[in-house]
């Protein structure tokens, strides 16, 4: 580890310069480069090690899927194909998980457009500054409250009947995405509009916390 962190250099070694109480001190017998990369080793050392810990004990499942990703990258290191195999299958499995909890979300989201229920509509949106929406043809529209109000005021207008096309969804920790194309249909008229749905965890559930509707260009 000393060889890969500092060359050929030996004035310190890296268990002295981890000790010294100035890092200063240390870093001026680190070539130019590397003064910063034995803290940036030990840090992704240190939580390897408090992954690997946690996988082992009941908290297992409170494990990120960046964390299980972190420990199959480490398995397949040590060429543990066997736990790297199970990993494998329980990323597969959560994130499958974690693509359907969205595909819900999303589904809810416009079940609540499409039957213009206002109270099923502010329960899917979640809480914060960051919370925003675009309609077709206009601004942005920033904060849970406005957003609502923006709402009340769609869901009062003509009914329409909404189904979606092209869905695409991607599933991170504690954040996901939705791309879709919207058919609106209402009365003799019929519109197609592209939207963005981005979705958070908050308090266990996840919510929209921005939308991005958007006219379709005519060649979709």
């Amino acid at each position: 580890m000393a060889e890969a962190l500092f060359g050929n250099l030996q004035p310190l070694t890296h268990g002295q310069i981890r000790s010294c109480s100035d890092l200063r001190q240390a870093q001026r017998y680190l070539p130019s480069g590397t003064k910063h990369r034995g803290r940036a080793v030990d840090a992704r050392w240190n939580k390897r090690n408090r992954i690997v810990s946690r996988a082992s004990s009941s908290e297992a499942t409170d494990l990120s899927l960046t964390d299980l990703q972190l420990l199959l990258e480490d398995a397949i290191r040590q060429e543990n194909y066997q736990e790297a195999a199970r990993l494998r299958d329980v990323l597969t499995q959560r994130e499958s998980d974690s693509r359907s909890a969205i595909e819900d979300a999303n589904a809810e989201f416009y079940r609540a457009f499409k039957s213009r229920d206002l109270k099923a509509m502010s329960e899917i949106w979640g809480t914060g500054e960051h919370v925003q929406c675009i309609h077709p043809a206009a601004g942005c529209i920033a904060g849970r409250d406005n957003v609502l109000e923006s709402w009340r005021v769609i869901l009062r207008g003509m009914p329409m009947d909404i189904s979606l096309e092209d869905v695409r969804v991607c599933a991170r920790d504690g954040a996901a995405f939705v791309t879709c194309v919207e058919i609106m249909e209402a009365g003799d008229s019929r519109g197609r509009t592209v939207a963005t749905n981005v979705f958070e965890r908050q308090n266990g559930k996840w919510v929209i916390v921005h939308h991005h509707g958007g006219p379709a260009p005519m060649f979709m």
